[in-house]
């Protein structure tokens, strides 16, 4: 495997990460812009310390992701989004080429996760960003290209989903249920060969 042409370990300072969950001791007294200055680590020498350039970059990733405001703030006192938009300013403080993303919206409701969407469609116009997600509904309408994947990699450079790439990757036929927000409705499936 590859990433920028290099092998990973080689390249893994070029990859911004968002992990699915992130647990943490919600009475530990650290900031936001702590949390933040994290993602510098990556890009400078771990003894060094926090300099001038960090803490600018810090301040500028908080500022994209709307939470400049909230740098003071201990972390554990955040509501959900507020928490998921400074792991994505972490992230993006090491300065990547790549944001990669698990599950960013699976702990937030539609309305901030909506916000969360339009946040990485800004983002993507920058630097590529991949994530992993569940909600095909979400993925219809936020995404330009879907990568399937279960046990085979089924790949659609668009971001329409049609009943063949869905049934390809599921093996089945599947029926798309999506509540109250905008989504694709797929056609008919047909019956899956023997």
């Amino acid at each position: 495997m590859r990433v920028f042409g290099e092998p990973p370990a080689r390249a893994r300072g070029r990859i911004g990460y968002v992990p699915q969950c992130f647990q943490f001791d919600l009475d530990f007294p650290i900031r936001v812009l702590d949390v933040v200055l994290m993602g510098r680590l990556g890009r400078a020498r771990l003894l060094r310390g926090v300099s001038r350039k960090d803490r600018e970059i810090a301040f500028a990733m908080l500022a994209k992701v709307e939470m400049a405001d909230m740098a003071d703030r201990q972390i554990g006192k955040l509501s959900g989004g507020q928490l998921q938009r400074v792991l994505i300013a972490r992230a993006l403080a090491l300065e990547p080429d790549l944001l990669l993303l698990d599950e960013p919206m699976a702990s937030l409701d539609e309305r901030i996760g909506h916000s969360v969407w339009e946040l990485l469609g800004e983002l993507s116009k920058t630097l590529t960003v991949i994530l992993v997600s569940h909600d095909i509904g979400a993925i219809s309408k936020y995404v330009r290209a879907v990568a399937c994947l279960n046990r085979r990699l089924h790949y659609h450079p668009s971001m329409a989903l049609t009943p063949e790439l869905i049934e390809a990757t599921y093996g089945c036929p599947i029926d798309l249920l999506a509540h109250g927000h905008p989504h694709r409705v797929l056609g008919q499936h047909g019956t899956p060969p023997r």
